[in-house]
């Protein structure tokens, strides 16, 4: 399919936009992103960040980056080329570990201010009870937004928790869950959302109705999953529900009710299309009032 092609069909999709008094926030797990069987051709990147931006997402939380693979061949590592293609309208940045599969955040700078960009200190890799798996092969990363339209300053955190192995996942979530509530008391800005893929799953009778992963991460009910519920599956090729995101107590009253979204329209339309050209996973969004309920400063963490 043409680039040209892709671009009506993106004009034809139902994507969320950009709401006055709103920002967006994001996560994509664009599958082996510069690494893997996933060859990515320089057409095809270009497409990648037409989507990106049909999105219309002030800042995007992504899985499976190698910042430094070239499956395109041409030269330069395919995550440049990418930001490239997004042109001057989008800023990016790629964490330090996993070596094959990295974290990243993408976003708009003329929507939002992001600094304290890192990884969380204080998380370690060890081994999880009743496997000899260690956990977080890939830190999480997290960035200070501030909103440069309206008032709203929050702390995103994002992660990709283990998929081979259910106690390496399900430690990696209580630990999470234990960082997050030691900075939620620090005297830091308590608007926080954790966000990306948590490899919960198959849906059905499996974690999608009754997830470790999720109750580990909702601990002490400082979190609260606003995707739970939502049934609509985050994986075309296996429709399994992998993505969630995770709103702090104090940042639930900024959170719009109901706009939890799975953005599956394209690869509904286009299946074998999106999962050849884009990847095997759906964006998941969600939006915040564009206000900002308390004073608090935001905390300095990163790497």
């Amino acid at each position: 399919m043409t680039r040209a092609a892709w671009i009506v069909i993106l004009c034809f999709s139902f994507a969320v936009g950009t709401f006055a008094g709103e920002i967006t926030i994001g996560s994509f797990n664009i599958e082996w992103f510069g690494d893997g069987n996933k060859v990515r051709t320089d057409e095809q990147i270009q497409l990648l960040a037409d989507y990106i931006r049909s999105l219309e997402v002030d800042i995007l939380a992504c899985q499976e980056i190698n910042p430094k693979g070239d499956k395109s061949g041409n030269g330069v590592a395919d995550w440049d080329d990418l930001l490239r293609e997004l042109g001057n309208g989008f800023n990016g940045w790629c964490g330090a570990t996993g070596i094959r599969q990295r974290l990243a955040f993408i976003w708009r700078p003329d929507h939002v201010q992001v600094t304290d960009l890192g990884e969380l200190r204080g998380i370690e890799r060890e081994p999880a009870p009743g496997t000899t798996k260690k956990t977080f092969p890939r830190i999480p990363i997290t960035a200070y937004i501030k909103s440069l339209d309206g008032g709203v300053d929050f702390r995103v955190v994002a992660a990709h928790l283990y998929w081979s192995d259910d106690n390496a996942r399900y430690s990696e979530a209580e630990r999470l869950n234990e960082w997050l509530a030691e900075y939620l008391v620090g005297g830091y800005d308590r608007d926080v959302v954790l966000i990306g893929d948590c490899n919960t799953k198959p849906m059905g009778d499996g974690e999608s109705h009754t997830s470790v992963t999720i109750n580990n991460l909702e601990l002490n009910s400082l979190f609260t999953c606003i995707s739970k519920g939502h049934d609509e599956f985050t994986t075309p090729t296996s429709k399994e529900r992998y993505d969630h995101a995770f709103l702090s107590r104090d940042f639930l009253n900024e959170y719009v009710d109901g706009s939890w979204d799975v953005r599956r329209d394209l690869v509904g339309v286009y299946p074998d299309v999106y999962m050849r050209d884009i990847s095997n996973h759906v964006p998941v969004t969600l939006r915040i009032l564009d206000e900002d309920f308390d004073d608090l400063p935001p905390g300095e963490w990163g790497i």
